[in-house]
């Protein structure tokens, strides 16, 4: 790991704990309208239904668009099963949600750690507006900050990997991504970059388009952010 001088870090479910963010929002607007929900299956739903629409944006199947707007068409298909959807602001939904996101424990300390040793960026398929916001709530500081809708290309697409390494200045050899998900890992490790699995308190499995090969062998595998800095030495 020597010769590792950036570090590439999925956010939505690996810093950020998106499931209770949902979770908390959802019952909270359900509760003001009187209604009942479970907020489990709601939050994943929404996940799913999100990474259905962007695997159609990014196999050029619906125009391109941000992960606010895929999040926006994902309720609007949710709309159905979800009555309450009809009664709520579903943009104010979004934004109230995916730009408030809570850091798990831990998370923002080592990112902290971290950069002391390495240049330490995001890349996420979340919008930079959704990150940008929800890392000043969460006092997440960030050497800067890559959303893929500034690449032209969504993950796990290896061209989203390497236009994002390009950007630093760096070769596929000097990047590692950073991720609590396999399929995510997987694709950067096709594109040439080191990996390092990291455990999150609540496993967040990646929905449509982040499929991992069974046998897939990472560089660093920590069981906590802590963990994670140890193995990397700072």
């Amino acid at each position: 790991m020597k010769n590792v001088k950036g570090l590439f870090f999925d956010v939505g479910g690996t810093v950020f704990d998106w499931k209770n963010t949902v979770r908390a929002n959802i019952q909270q607007l359900a509760d003001e309208k009187g209604k009942l929900i479970d907020r489990k299956a709601f939050a994943n739903t929404w996940r799913g239904e999100m990474f259905k629409v962007h695997t159609q944006v990014r196999q050029g199947n619906l125009p391109w668009m941000t992960s606010d707007e895929m999040h926006l068409q994902a309720l609007a298909n949710m709309a159905g099963d979800y009555p309450i959807l009809d009664k709520i602001d579903n943009a104010s939904l979004v934004k109230s949600t995916w730009h408030h996101l809570r850091p798990f424990d831990g998370a923002p300390e080592a990112i902290h750690r971290l950069r002391t040793k390495y240049t330490v960026v995001v890349l996420t398929i979340l919008s930079w507006e959704s990150i940008v916001m929800s890392s000043k709530r969460a006092r997440v500081h960030w050497d800067g900050i890559l959303s893929c809708e500034f690449l032209g290309y969504y993950k796990p697409s290896l061209q989203a990997y390497l236009k994002a390494v390009g950007l630093l200045g760096l070769k596929p050899s000097e990047a590692m991504m950073v991720a609590a998900h396999e399929g995510d890992l997987a694709a950067a490790r096709a594109a040439g970059l080191h990996t390092a699995f990291v455990t999150v308190p609540e496993e967040d499995n990646m929905a449509e388009g982040f499929e991992a090969p069974e046998d897939v062998i990472f560089d660093v595998e920590a069981r906590d952010f802590d963990g994670l800095c140890h193995q990397l030495g700072v």
